[in-house]
């Protein structure tokens, strides 16, 4: 299955199943923070809200499946949701996943720079929902239950740090933005200044070659004009 479709699909169902549970979802117009979603319980001035990451993956042809998330992610009111297919167009795999059931459940990878760690989460397809087998994410199906978990980190979330975070995080990328454009217009600079000298260059070489040309014909001229005068 393209992955590009499975996650639009993961993002879908995740945001039908939120809302159908009475929770208000948006879209934003940016990926900060793994803000894919982020949902209200009401639209207010300073209303609360969490951010979303949504992922899908594919078991139809592939036997096992992995997710990761950074680390930096995995703080305050943040969700992982997870949508997998596994061909049964009968049920629709929905698994929810808080920062404690990330920290607790998922296998954390780590690097010389912290910025780059991350969760790990692997999964098989004869496992994955099968309660009594290990390994399964059934205490992790997004149920009700779960859904009263994301009103609670609603509830209990810091609006102004979290808005702080996506903030800071926006312009940080404008910042580096800022700065990747300024390297593109000097690197532009350079390349005009460098067909600038190409074409120096060429039109040099040019008249190079007819003077070059012009002092052959005269030599020539000059070697004629002494053989008649011998």
């Amino acid at each position: 299955m393209d992955t590009t479709h499975i996650a639009y699909t993961a993002e879908d169902l995740i945001s039908h199943k939120l809302q159908r549970s009475g929770l208000l979802v948006a879209k934003p117009k940016f990926d900060r923070e793994g803000a894919d979603l982020l949902v209200l319980m009401a639209v207010k001035d300073g209303a609360k809200f969490c951010r979303v990451q949504c992922k899908g993956r594919s078991l139809i042809n592939s036997a096992s499946s992995n997710v990761e998330v950074p680390k930096i992610y995995v703080e305050g009111a943040f969700i992982l949701c997870l949508f997998v297919d596994d061909g049964n167009i009968r049920e629709t795999n929905l698994f929810c996943f808080f920062p404690n059931d990330i920290k607790k459940r998922w296998v954390l990878k780590t690097s010389d720079d912290p910025a780059k760690d991350f969760y790990l989460l692997t999964f098989s397809k004869t496992t994955f929902n099968d309660i009594n087998k290990d390994g399964n994410l059934t205490e992790y199906a997004l149920t009700n239950d779960k859904i009263e978990g994301i009103k609670d980190i609603i509830r209990l979330g810091n609006t102004t740090e979290e808005l702080k975070k996506l903030v800071l995080d926006l312009l940080e990328k404008h910042d580096e933005l800022s700065k990747l454009n300024e390297k593109r217009h000097k690197v532009m600079d350079a390349v005009k200044d460098l067909r600038h000298l190409a074409e120096i260059k060429r039109m040099t070489e040019e008249k190079i070659e007819i003077l070059e040309e012009h002092y052959q014909l005269l030599e020539n001229l000059s070697k004629q004009k002494g053989e008649l005068t011998s």
